[in-house]
């Protein structure tokens, strides 16, 4: 069995779904909004001048502007400002791709987010249209408001990283695809980022992200408390469903599976017969092969074949996958999956949004430069051959020593990287963090049980 971590449910903001959240520092205030402080009079002129300055459009906001989102048909006129194209980085010619969203409640004093999606290969422009950006794209392929948008409180940029997913390019040579390369080009397109759109600079600045994120993101924020970007106010981090540590999460997978009555309780009994912790870690999980000639393989293989895992939604396993018919087959019905079917965002989606990504309207209106791209949310594994990281976890103790705010959410309905998973190495085989303030309910604004949180020492 191989399965790819893919875009996992986030937080929507004000929604009442069910999530298990594990609050490494403050969560009610990560993403609060900041007022800016009055200034004396004696610096009154030097700040006005400094705001005109802030205020003027560089060139790359001006060329990267979008004015006109083809197909757009929704009741509220779009009343913020959006931005899309590629920075070229310096070192190497790269084109990062990138679409930052400004608020629509206080750009100027709102705080600035960066998105990343996992895979690794998987374009944040998928957490852009079916999750938490401001727009969702319909089965006709018109596009309306997303209203658990991230922006109604946030600035939010969401960069296709590495080179080679999405329109990022050009597809890298296999040698750079690694976490210490990824880390080093995301830094880069922050610093240009900076450049391109100085009223941010200094902004309380926090890193987000879900799945392969839980590399991403620790490596990231990681290097840049050890050699700070002079502009990038960092605060701290958010990640959701976070594939963290090879062996602590693939071993939670077939405990999830048999917890929420997923395979049998004979087929569980074969795996805990034939399975050890080695081989639990080897044959189960995320980015495992479970086809090996041996037992614990075989084991979780008939259980697999016996749920009919193939059927689901491992994503948000309650809910609906994509019927379309395709040229491709099966195959893509299972990757068409997805984990939100409320609202707007249906369960083909993802199939909605890669048709509107491909138009080329929409690949102009959005800056995309070069030939036409046939735009895909995830690239396989054969042409993405990314050398994955087997744990994050030695990088925490520095990160969690800074002043850095850290959440760490999941979606009880996620098979994939799961909350058994996650709850294992924050406690008890990982990071053996302390409860700071006990297992608590959490609740919506229509005041529903909406999840539940806890808190752990061992942080500032």
């Amino acid at each position: 069995m191989s399965v790819r971590g893919r875009n996992h449910p986030v937080a929507n903001a004000g929604e009442p779904s069910t999530f298990a959240v594990f609050d490494l520092s403050d969560v009610t205030s990560t993403f609060s909004a900041r007022g800016v402080p009055l200034m004396r009079v004696l610096f009154h002129l030097a700040a006005v001048a400094a705001a005109a300055i802030a205020a003027t459009p560089t060139a790359i906001q001006t060329a990267h502007q979008v004015t006109d989102l083809p197909n757009y048909n929704d009741e509220s006129p779009i009343d913020f400002n959006h931005y899309a194209g590629h920075m070229e980085l310096p070192s190497n010619g790269q084109k990062m791709f990138y679409w930052f969203v400004e608020s629509d409640h206080n750009p100027e004093t709102d705080p600035l987010v960066l998105w990343l999606n996992g895979g690794p290969g998987c374009s944040s422009l998928g957490g852009f249209f079916t999750e938490l950006g401001p727009f969702v794209v319909q089965s006709d392929l018109s596009v309306k408001r997303n209203k658990y948008a991230w922006n109604r409180k946030a600035n939010v940029v969401f960069l296709e990283s590495p080179s080679g997913v999405g329109f990022s390019q050009p597809k890298l040579d296999p040698s750079e695809y690694n976490d210490d390369v990824t880390t080093a080009r995301t830094r880069e397109f922050l610093d240009l980022f900076f450049q391109a759109y100085p009223a941010y600079k200094h902004r309380d600045f926090y890193i987000t992200g879900e799945s392969y994120g839980g590399m991403y993101i620790p490596f990231l924020v990681n290097n840049l408390v050890n050699a700070p970007l002079p502009a990038a106010n960092l605060k701290g981090f958010a990640i959701g469903n976070p594939y963290t540590d090879v062996a602590i999460d693939n071993r939670a997978y077939m405990d999830y599976y048999y917890t929420h009555g997923m395979i049998s309780i004979e087929d569980y009994g074969a795996i805990q017969t034939n399975c050890n912790d080695t081989t639990l870690a080897t044959y189960a999980g995320v980015f495992s092969d479970s086809s090996a000639d041996d037992p614990c393989a075989k084991a979780i293989h008939r259980a697999m074949r016996d749920s009919d895992h193939g059927s689901l939604n491992p994503y948000y396993i309650f809910g609906d996958v994509c019927l379309m018919e395709n040229s491709q087959g099966q195959a893509l019905q299972y990757k068409n999956v997805r984990p939100m079917h409320r609202g707007n965002i249906g369960p083909c989606t993802d199939k909605f949004t890669q048709s509107y990504l491909r138009l080329p309207k929409v690949q102009k209106a959005i800056h995309v430069t070069g030939d036409h791209v046939e735009w895909v949310n995830c690239m396989g594994h054969d042409t993405i051959q990314y050398n994955r990281s087997v744990s994050s976890l030695p990088l925490y103790p520095n990160i969690l020593s800074k002043d850095l705010k850290a959440l760490i959410f999941s979606g009880d309905a996620d098979s994939i990287v799961n909350f058994i998973g996650t709850q294992r190495w924050i406690t008890t085989e990982g990071l053996k963090l302390n409860v700071k303030t006990k297992w608590q309910p959490w609740f919506g604004p229509d005041k529903q049980l909406a999840g539940y949180t806890e808190e752990y020492d061992g942080l500032n």
